[in-house]
């Protein structure tokens, strides 16, 4: 059993058209879709020496098939033909029109030292201890380190500290008040309590709320309206089809087939 180039491009085919557009496969992924085609090609072989073809359902079935085929195969040639207009204008017109959906909430990137009340160390002990490591952060030594070397937030291990961006209601109360009250990058906060234990804060990035600007959303927008517009025209035609007179169901025949 020979398996070519064009058996591969047959086998991709079954991946959706924009996804199969982006596919660099791997020798080895291709060799797993061959592998697919040659197990499926046997089993047809088998099935035709048993004399399955043979059988009307199947032979429906396999018309059936070649139909699924040719109908996608179909609405990919439409979409092809169509004639996109320019949609910056709609765009735009979407951006002006809709302008909650682009809104960004005020936002922190932060880092922090958490110092717990553990067996060995009093509650006093840990306040202590952060506002230790707070008169530190404030003489200027590195933040990072500061939370390797005193931090009890697991965490740690991977981020030094370091949170990442996060909005309001991400974290606890104590904690959300302290961080948004410091307005600039390198700010540190009093020492902070909540239910985890005492927080030492470093502010490194303030994002103020606001509107996405228009050339950011730009191309979002335009995949989404180009998309809707393509969409829209397949349904039309499949819409065609099915009030199309000349097609005709057998009800009658459809009931008997349930009566039985």
């Amino acid at each position: 059993m020979l398996l070519t180039e064009s058996d591969l491009e047959a086998a991709l085919s079954v991946v959706p058209k924009e996804k199969r557009e982006k596919m660099s496969p791997t020798v080895q992924q291709a060799m797993i879709f061959l592998e697919n085609v040659m197990v499926s090609r046997k089993l047809a072989e088998e099935g035709r020496v048993l004399g399955l073809d043979k059988d009307k359902v199947i032979q429906k079935e396999m018309r059936q098939a070649a139909d699924r085929v040719l109908g996608l195969r179909r609405l990919e040639a439409l979409e092809a033909a169509l004639k996109k207009p320019d949609f910056s204008a709609a765009a735009q017109e979407r951006y002006l029109t809709k302008k909650t959906e682009f809104f960004i909430p005020e936002t922190v990137r932060a880092s922090h030292v958490l110092v717990i009340v553990k067996e060995g160390r009093t509650d006093e002990e840990a306040r202590t201890l952060a506002e230790s490591v707070r008169k530190k952060a404030l003489s200027g030594a590195d933040f990072s380190a500061l939370a390797k070397e005193f931090s009890d937030d697991p965490s740690k291990e991977k981020n030094d500290g370091d949170l990442g961006f996060f909005g309001r209601k991400q974290m606890v109360k104590p904690f959300e008040d302290a961080v948004f009250a410091l307005t600039k990058p390198g700010d540190i906060s009093p020492v902070v309590k909540s239910q985890f234990g005492y927080h030492v804060i470093r502010l490194t990035e303030k994002r103020l709320e606001g509107q996405k600007p228009f050339d950011e959303v730009k191309d979002g927008l335009i995949k989404e309206l180009r998309e809707k517009f393509i969409a829209d025209a397949k349904a039309a035609h499949i819409s065609t089809i099915k009030n199309d007179k000349s097609i005709v169901v057998n009800e009658a025949a459809i009931e008997a087939t349930f009566k039985k």
